[in-house]
Parts: structure tokens; C-alpha cells; sequence
């Protein structure tokens, strides 16, 4: 290969728009190779005192449309994207010394097994990392993300008082992709056909990609749906209760500075309320990463963030009969019901399912993330563990033995009992 070439390694990007480590990528002077690898710990590992897989198959059937629709878009701008299954260091090392690259451009992450990954890659070859997940970057706000605060209502407060407001970025006029003409295909790794992964489950309510997670942001703005969020966004399910974008969020098909910019642009003096909820959801989601830059592995261990060691139990005969729906309790049953046919339930489903496990039943909430993480298409590592580290008293809830009645959050959320009755 004469040009110079670099390597875009997207990962919990996959989008064009707003996407800054790409921009980054495009603008600098060299020919851009667009790569995606399935990393084989995330796809084919099992969790092995469960038994089943870290990535379920609803899960895999978007990320496998989110790939073929990034796909498309980029040979629209006469590019592609090389898709690749292994070990992301070896795939990556191996492209790179095929297509004489300088160096590998890709957005950073936070989580803790994603960073081993960027470790392992820095060893190979020049890796550049830019943020670009988050309405609030690291590297832009006023303190740093060891100081970054435990409680969310002072993140929030903080980071609302940052002197910029997140804006997204626009795709840069100059800057080229690769055309895969000029690659010897056959120095590179087997390609992954993304059709073995498309299953077509028409019980998943999403489909995968930017070109759809635009769309879907769009209509249910234009709808005036946000305008009632703060009203519905409790209810367990019904049409635009919720906005339903996490899972496109969750992949980066979706940018949440666009989100954002949007909702704002739609805010007026009757809908303020809704919308300012909502955009409170995006800054949790920051809030979330703040924490696992902060603390690292913690979130993955059965303490927590918290140093007194937890009330819960490797109870498996208890955590099978609650993965399956088989607690005799109405409302937890039904929503595991629905998780295990449709791979959504709402945050409110979340709250009660994870406090039940936690707390009620006493079992290892460590296995409650495994499952969410497995089943869940709009899976995101930070908020799924983040959430569950918050409901089972080990994370950051200020009552960490807070409980719920589910008598009366049935009464309240499903006063006619019509979710109970189609999922039980």
C-alpha cells in the first residue's frame, strides 16, 4: 500500500454523525480504514457458574443491524467497514500490519474491561483515543474524574454549571475513507458475515442502526411524546411512554449531544418539565461513567462501592426461578416474561426486578447484571451496572436499604392490571 493509512477502530460508536474520534480520524491527512471487531469475551464467552452467554441473541441481532446500516452509509461515501470476530488486539494488530497503518484512531471508553483492551493495543501500535460518549467529556469539564462526585444530584449540579452547553459535531468537508480496492483483502483476517447473526426475532421492538435510531428520535419528538415523559415515563409499557432510544444510545448509533441539541430545540414553557427529565436521563448516563472512571473493577464486584461486605447469597435455585418468571410474585414474574421475550423492560421494571433479587429475595445482584446484560438489546455496561449497583444497596443510593411495595407500585403503575395479564 503507497498512501498512509489509519486505522478507525469504531466501537460503542456506530454512527457517522456527531462521532469526534472519527472526525478526528478523517481529519488527519491520511486514508481512513473503518474496522469493527466482535470481541470473542463479549459474544462467545459464557458466564460459567450461569451457563449462559455474556451476549443473548437479541442482543447480537441488533449489533449485527447496526453494523450492516454503518455499513451501508459508509460505502455510500464510497468507504466500507471491515467487521472481524476474535480478539481485538491480535484482529487489530493484524490489519494494521497489512494495511501499514501509523496508528489507530478510536473513541475512548470507561468501563473496565474496555480499558485492558486499549492497554493491550497501546502495546502494539501508536493508539489515539478520543472521548466522545458522553454530553460532558472528561477533558472538558472543570475537575477530574477521581474528584468527580459520588452522589448524582451534585454531578448534576455540576456539571450543569460547566460554561458550554454539548453541542454535537459536524462531519468534517475534507478528509477521505479508504476504498477497499486498494487492500489486499487476502493478508487480512477472515471477514465475519453479519448474516449469522441476523435472526430476524420480529418480537425485538428495535432495529439496529444510525439510519434508525435517527428516525426513531425524530418521531417521537415530532409526536410531542416527550412532552408527557415526566407523566408516562413510569408506566411499565404503552405506546411513547417512554422515548425507547437506549438501545441506539447504548450501540452510538444515536449521539447524545444530538439527543440533546434536539430536545432542547423543543423545549418551551408548557413542555419544560418533560423535557428537562429527560434530559436528566442523558446526564445519569454520564454520571455513570464519571463513576466507573473513579472506581474501576468495584462495579463488578458483589461489594460494590460500598465496604460492608452484602447481605446476598449464590442462592441458584432462587436466581432460576426469578431469570425465569417463577417467583409468585405478579408483577416481577410478568416483567421477567416480558424481558425474556422482547429484550426491553422499563425503567421502572428495572427498579423493581433488581430491588426483589437484591434485597427480598437476597441473591447475588452480580447475577441480576449478568442476566440484564445478556437479554437486554439496549444492554449498556455503565448504566446496567451502575443501575443494579444502585437498587441492590451497594451503589450509589444514599438509602441503601431502600425497598419497594410491589402491592402498591402494581396499583400505581398497572391500576388495571393489563401488563399482568399479558405477560404472566
Amino acid at each position: 500500500m503507497t498512501e498512509n493509512t489509519v486505522i478507525f477502530w469504531f466501537r460503542n460508536d456506530l454512527r457517522i454523525h456527531d462521532n469526534p474520534a472519527l472526525n478526528k480520524a478523517l481529519e488527519s491527512g491520511f486514508r481512513v480504514i473503518p474496522v469493527y471487531v466482535i470481541e470473542d469475551i463479549w459474544y462467545d464467552a459464557l458466564f460459567p457458574e450461569l451457563g449462559f452467554p455474556r451476549a443473548g441473541e437479541k442482543r447480537k441481532q441488533f449489533l449485527a443491524e447496526s453494523l450492516a446500516d454503518l455499513k451501508r452509509n459508509l460505502q455510500q461515501k464510497g468507504s466500507d467497514l471491515l467487521v472481524f470476530k476474535g480478539k481485538t488486539s491480535e484482529i487489530l494488530k493484524k490489519v494494521s500490519n497489512a494495511t501499514n497503518s501509523v496508528k489507530i484512531i478510536a473513541q475512548k471508553e470507561a468501563a473496565w474491561e474496555e480499558i485492558q483492551i486499549e492497554k493491550e493495543i497501546a502495546q502494539i501500535t501508536q493508539l489515539e483515543l478520543h472521548w466522545g460518549s458522553m454530553l460532558y467529556q472528561p477533558d472538558q469539564v472543570d475537575f477530574p474524574t477521581e474528584k468527580s462526585p459520588f452522589y448524582y444530584t451534585r454531578f448534576k449540579n455540576k456539571v450543569l454549571a460547566q460554561p458550554f452547553s454539548p453541542l454535537p459535531s459536524s462531519l468534517p468537508s475534507t478528509g477521505s475513507f479508504m476504498k477497499l480496492g486498494k487492500i489486499e483483502l487476502n493478508n487480512l483476517p477472515r471477514l465475519f458475515n453479519l448474516e449469522n447473526w441476523s435472526i430476524t426475532d420480529k418480537s425485538i421492538p428495535f432495529k439496529g442502526g444510525e439510519s434508525g435510531g435517527i428516525l426513531a428520535m425524530k418521531k417521537y419528538i415530532e409526536k410531542g411524546s416527550a412532552d408527557h415523559y415526566a407523566d408516562t415515563r413510569n408506566l411499565f409499557e404503552g405506546e411513547n411512554f417512554s422515548s425507547r432510544l437506549g438501545a441506539w444510545l447504548a450501540n452510538g448509533c444515536l449521539s447524545p449531544r444530538t439527543l440533546w441539541k434536539q430536545l432542547k430545540e423543543k423545549e418551551t414553557p408548557k413542555n419544560h418539565q418533560s423535557i428537562q427529565t429527560l434530559l436528566e436521563q442523558l446526564i445519569w448516563r454520564d454520571n455513570f461513567r464519571f463513576l466507573f472512571l473513579r472506581y474501576g473493577h468495584k462495579f463488578f464486584t458483589t461489594s460494590g462501592l460500598r465496604k460492608t461486605p452484602p447481605d446476598m447469597y449464590n442462592d441458584m435455585e432462587g436466581f432460576e426461578l426469578w431469570r425465569k418468571g417463577q417467583t409468585g410474585e405478579p408483577i416481577i414474574d410478568a416483567l421477567m416474561h416480558q424481558l425474556e421475550a422482547t429484550g426491553f423492560m422499563s425503567n421502572r421494571g428495572r427498579m423493581l426486578v433488581s430491588f426483589y433479587l437484591s434485597k427480598e429475595m437476597k441473591i447475588n445482584w452480580q447475577w441480576g447484571a449478568a442476566w440484564f446484560e445478556s437479554m437486554l438489546v439496549d444492554y449498556d455496561v455503565y448504566s446496567n451496572y451502575g443501575n443494579w449497583a444502585y437498587q441492590s444497596g451497594r451503589g450509589t443510593d444514599s438509602r441503601v436499604n431502600r425497598k419497594f411495595n410491589l402491592q402498591i407500585q402494581t396499583k400505581k403503575f398497572d391500576s388495571k392490571g393489563k401488563f399482568i395479564q399479558k405477560w404472566k
